[in-house]
C-alpha cells in the first residue's frame, strides 16, 4: 500500500474554502464601496489597544467646537477650545392623551329597542 505524497484532500478544501470565503468578502466590500479588510483591522486593534490599556478619563464638560469645518459638540475632541454647554435634562416630546372613554350606556329596555327598530 502506497501512501500520497504532499498535503491531504482536507487540507486542499480548507485552503480553498478560506479563500473563497475572502473572494466574497472583497466584492461585498466592492460593492459597497467599504475596505471592509481595513475596517475590520482598525476595530481588531481598538479592541487590543483598550485591552491593553484601560484609560479611566475623568467626565470633562460637554464643549461646542469647529473641526474641521464642523461644528462638533464633544468632552474629549474640543479639549479646551470652545464654549462650554450646560446639559438641561428635559421631558422631551410627550405623546398625545388618549381621549377619555365613554360611559357605558345603561341597557335598553324593551320600549325602547322597539323605537330604535321602528326608526330604523
Amino acid at each position: 500500500m502506497k501512501r500520497q505524497n504532499g498535503i491531504s484532500l482536507i487540507a486542499v478544501v480548507l485552503i480553498m474554502g478560506m479563500l473563497g470565503a475572502a473572494a466574497v468578502f472583497a466584492l461585498i466590500s466592492m460593492r459597497q464601496e467599504r475596505n471592509l479588510f481595513a475596517e475590520g483591522l482598525d476595530k481588531a486593534k481598538a479592541r487590543a489597544a483598550d485591552v491593553a490599556a484601560p484609560v479611566a478619563t475623568p467626565a470633562a464638560p460637554l464643549r461646542k467646537c469647529v473641526i474641521n469645518g464642523k461644528t462638533v459638540i464633544s468632552n474629549t475632541e474640543c479639549a479646551e477650545q470652545g464654549k462650554v454647554i450646560q446639559v438641561h435634562e428635559t421631558r422631551g416630546i410627550e405623546a398625545p392623551k388618549a381621549p377619555p372613554k365613554p360611559a357605558p350606556e345603561a341597557p335598553q329596555g324593551a320600549t325602547d329597542r322597539a323605537i330604535e327598530r321602528a326608526t330604523r
